[in-house]
């Protein structure tokens, strides 16, 4: 899904480093630019690749 958020600061990551975007320009370059993540689709991807028990 793609979105562009409304409230702003969003924390981003390169799945190394996490930084704050303030704008939707910034936010369109992080995501749609250098294809880094929003914070909470990182833990959700990570959750989603355990194996269930």
């Amino acid at each position: 899904m793609s979105f562009i958020p409304t409230q702003f600061p969003v924390t981003m990551t390169d799945g190394t480093h996490e930084y704050q975007v303030f704008d939707a320009s910034a936010f369109g370059d992080a995501k749609f630019g250098l294809g880094h993540r929003v914070k909470e689709d990182v833990k959700q991807a990570v959750a989603a690749a355990k194996p269930a028990k």
